[in-house]
């Protein structure tokens, strides 16, 4: 007799949990090897999943049994709670929007499921149909997808508007689930948001103003006499008090490393100051807002710049008067009305760029980048390049791709790469190598770590970029360089088809 599914859970997991108190949990780990340890996480990641999908198909269930109509005889308000998603986290142990993401895949999948039912019984009925996540329930259903990344590309996309109707949601999710590998949930998220952008420009005019309409700030004070602070601020303003705060706590925080004497002696009185770093970012932004009422902005310098914001826009866009522009440091795409503001105040930098995405040169001989080519890098590399980096470019320092010692390399934009100051120290010290093609960058793991050194894509940070040139060539699916032969570049792959750019850099 075949066992019932609740069974073949139970012995399965039995079976895990025999090794693990028989062996140790982590004595168990801590025997095996590098490459055991690594190559162990397939196999944790398969398990994981398959429970994952069945959690989310579980939950999908409850949320069925427990929908509105039943009112309180339904599953959850039976068991008094409120909600489907109220009883999956009390059940599993969960946070709230952990089982508010089971339950909106499974319920997904469920429909998915109940559609395509009804589309091979039933193809001429009225009520035959496609959900236009029917993609992603699928892959997830299938197993090739993970519940997180359902959750992210269903977030990442939106819902159905007069903007963007089923057939283009359906069509981008398709596109999604085929994007999906070698991605993490996160990267997934930011991909479906740049894609729903692409499909809505109109929509990113009403989100800005939403977001400006959100914005509040609120200040009380306490029994014991302090005063607390409560702001909500929409990005262009998040991002000037955020920059704020990194220039004034950068030296303390892992920020980039400084080479002018006069930068290096404030770094090091800030890194040993009595001060908390919550004290500093205080009475930096108390600073800030005394000085405000009577200075002149362009005078007021926290480390090495004055705290402000950049925006980023295509020369196409500016002649057009229409579309959208990037502010430096955040994923998504602000109006155009934002541009023009930004362009009035304070005019603009030209970057221009080739074919490939690459900025065309603007070096000079000497070993340190300027400030026009560290513009040329921010704006295209976006913040470290490094794989799963998420540091701004605020944070990062010029690597020089060809060393500068070891191989005379130029300080050529086209030979430098932003990396935060922890993976431009481990690049060097662990003898990683960065290998530029077509005007992608792929890094080359050193043999201790990778003997196949297979080559791992450094994709652009930057939005704009991205949604200019694509990411062939520059992501997990782009095709890498051909193989290394003594560290030399054997062979290489086309990169992206591209028209030339221009790209205006403002504040």
């Amino acid at each position: 007799m075949p066992l019932s599914l609740a069974e073949s859970f139970r012995t399965a997991t039995a079976v895990v949990a025999e090794t693990t108190v028989e062996r140790g949990g982590a004595a168990l780990y801590g025997q095996m090897t590098d490459d055991e340890l690594m190559a162990s996480q397939a196999e944790i990641a398969a398990y994981r999943k398959q429970g994952e999908r069945h959690a989310a198909w579980w939950a999908g269930e409850v949320a069925h049994r427990s929908r509105r109509e039943l009112g309180h005889s339904g599953l959850a308000q039976a068991n008094g709670f409120p909600t489907p998603e109220a009883m999956v986290q009390s059940e599993i142990g969960s946070t709230r929007t952990d089982a508010a993401r089971l339950v909106a895949v499974g319920t997904m999948m469920a429909e998915t499921e109940a559609a395509d039912r009804l589309m091979r019984d039933d193809p001429g009925s009225p009520f035959a149909a496609t959900p236009w996540l029917s993609p992603v329930a699928r892959a997830v259903s299938r197993g090739a997808l993970a519940v997180d990344a359902a959750e992210a590309i269903r977030k990442g996309l939106g819902v159905v508007d007069a903007g963007v109707p089923a057939e283009k949601l359906l069509a981008a999710a398709e596109f999604m689930v085929g994007e999906a590998a070698g991605m993490d949930a996160d990267s997934l998220y930011r991909r479906a948001r740049r894609l729903r952008d692409e499909m809505d420009q109109d929509g990113i005019l009403r989100r800005a103003k939403t977001q400006h309409e959100s914005r509040t700030f609120k200040i009380w004070r306490q029994a014991d006499g302090m005063y607390r602070v409560l702001a909500l601020l929409d990005p262009e303003d998040g991002l000037f008090v955020k920059n704020l705060y990194d220039q004034a706590t950068s030296p303390r925080r892992g920020g980039p490393r400084f080479i002018d004497p006069a930068e290096q002696a404030q770094a090091e009185a800030l890194e040993n100051d009595e001060r908390s770093t919550a004290q500093i970012a205080a009475d930096a932004l108390l600073a800030l807002l005394r000085l405000g009422a009577n200075a002149d902005p362009g005078a007021i310098m926290i480390g090495r710049r004055s705290p402000a914001v950049r925006v980023m826009v295509t020369e196409e866009t500016m002649n057009a008067h229409g579309g959208v522009g990037y502010l430096e440091g955040h994923p998504d795409p602000v109006p155009f009305e934002t541009v023009e503001r930004y362009l009035c105040e304070s005019g603009h930098v030209g970057v221009k760029f080739d074919d490939d995405g690459q900025c065309i040169n603007v070096g000079r001989e000497q070993r340190r980048f300027t400030a026009r080519q560290r513009i040329g890098l921010t704006v295209r590399d976006g913040g470290c390049r490094w794989p799963g980096c998420d540091k701004p470019a605020s944070w990062t320092e010029a690597h020089h791709v060809e060393h500068w010692k070891r191989d005379d390399g130029p300080t050529d934009i086209a030979l430098g790469i932003l990396l935060c100051r922890f993976h431009h120290l481990l690049l060097h010290n662990n003898h990683w190598e960065i290998v530029p093609a077509d005007g992608a960058y792929w890094l080359m793991p050193p043999a201790t770590v990778d003997p196949a050194q297979t080559l791992r894509p450094m994709p652009s940070k930057s939005p704009m970029m991205l949604r200019t040139f694509g990411d062939a060539g520059s992501r997990p699916g782009g095709d890498p360089p051909g193989h290394m032969e003594g560290g030399v570049l054997a062979g290489a792959a086309a990169g992206p088809a591209a028209g030339p750019a221009n790209y205006q850099s403002s504040g």
